[in-house]
């Protein structure tokens, strides 16, 4: 019987002890990539995005903060400055994807009269045109550090640009989006 009543006494007190590290984040633990396959980028104007939800939202919330990029064609447009109310910011950084471990705290820049926080062009941003295949290749290395439209941080990889993803020459069907992304722990870390 005092065995038990020791045995009750000691789980009740381990229950009830304050434990700093009880909930403490694990850094160690791998922050979660989701992928997404072809995702349209053939939509007028733009197919939109939510890292938060992992979903596309619907054209009609463009004015809103529900999305956090949006796709047409090559072009990549992220909710803030002149293409939606968000707070979103982005930086395309020379990294590769597994190689960025923090958000970085400031230096994300936002949509805007002067051009889009992700510029386009070949060679500017995240793609190459390859003019040997006439495709639009993304650039082995590159990786996209976002700011989502509610303050949270993404990196994102675009791994094809073509339906399918293929792996030799594209096929013709383009502008479908196959990509990774992970969300920042709330201290920034991936």
């Amino acid at each position: 019987m005092k065995i038990l009543i020791l045995s009750i006494s000691l789980l009740t007190s381990a229950l009830y002890m304050p434990d700093s590290n009880l909930h403490a984040p694990d850094h160690n633990a791998a922050a979660e990539i989701i992928v997404v396959k072809d995702l349209n980028a053939n939509a007028t104007p733009y197919s939109y995005f939510s890292f938060v939800t992992g979903k596309e939202v619907p054209a009609s919330e463009a004015k809103s903060t529900k999305w956090d990029i949006a796709f047409s064609k090559t072009t990549i447009a992220i909710n803030s400055g002149t293409s939606g109310p968000g707070q979103a910011g982005a930086i395309v950084v020379e990294k590769p994807f597994a190689s960025v471990t923090e958000a970085p705290k400031d230096g994300y820049k936002s949509d805007s009269d002067a051009g889009f926080a992700i510029q386009g062009g070949s060679g500017n941003s995240w793609y190459k045109y390859d003019m040997s295949v006439h495709a639009i290749l993304p650039i082995l290395g590159r990786t996209i550090l976002l700011k989502t439209a509610e303050g949270k941080f993404v990196k994102v990889e675009i791994i094809s640009y073509y339906k399918g993803a293929p792996e030799d020459v594209p096929t013709e069907e383009s502008s479908y989006y196959t990509f990774r992304y992970s969300m920042a722990d709330a201290e920034g870390k991936y």
